[in-house]
């Protein structure tokens, strides 16, 4: 008796998980501009952390060329492969220092006016 109730109980939990495969979706990272634009932003006054910049930094946006662009740039800063700026840790919170917090502050305002003369689009 024991032997089917724990089959039972395996079977439901195995059943629960070949459900939840088939029809969750994958784990994606999607960033759209704005939350972009308020991590540079966030660079600048400490509010973004590492993690969240680890992980824009080091993961692909497949979704949006543009915005794959700012994020190379951002990725060249952080391997420190841009020229003329030899861009260090930060102290104090910050992620880089100043001339690197700089750079990055750069970006944002270009991607800030990207995003205001971007055309509309509606999804239908």
């Amino acid at each position: 008796m024991e032997f089917f109730v724990v089959f039972l109980v395996s079977l439901f939990i195995l059943m629960l998980l070949v459900i939840g495969l088939l029809f969750g979706r994958p784990p994606t990272y999607r960033p759209d501009k704005e939350y972009v634009l308020k991590l540079m932003q966030g660079v600048e006054d400490r509010s973004t952390t590492e993690q969240a910049w680890s992980l824009f930094v080091h993961t692909p946006i497949t979704h949006d060329a543009d915005l794959e662009e700012f994020r190379r740039r951002c990725y060249q800063l952080d391997q420190g492969e841009v020229d003329n700026i030899a861009s260090g840790p930060g102290l104090n919170g910050y992620l880089y220092d100043l001339k690197g917090r700089n750079y990055v502050k750069q970006q944002a305002s270009e991607l800030q006016e990207f995003i205001r003369n971007a055309p509309l689009t509606v999804d239908f």
